[in-house]
């Protein structure tokens, strides 16, 4: 798990893997990360690690946005 406080851009960033999601209670983390907001209006951001696999996603999209150009 990463935390990065961006509360200067009004969000805390949360990096979970997949691993992470299964053991981790969000609602739980999102109310102690918000107890310590400084500001009221900050939000939590969540990034979740996807189940298929990193390269061929990453292919199919350049090869789709090529096909854009």
């Amino acid at each position: 798990m990463e935390i990065k406080d961006n509360q200067d851009k009004g969000y805390i960033a949360v990096w979970l893997t997949n691993e992470e999601q299964k053991h981790c209670d969000r609602n739980k983390l999102t109310s102690l990360l918000l107890s310590k907001a400084v500001s009221p209006k900050c939000k939590v951001v969540y990034y979740l690690s996807g189940r298929d696999d990193l390269f061929k996603n990453t292919e199919g999209l350049l090869l789709a946005n090529l096909k854009n150009i």
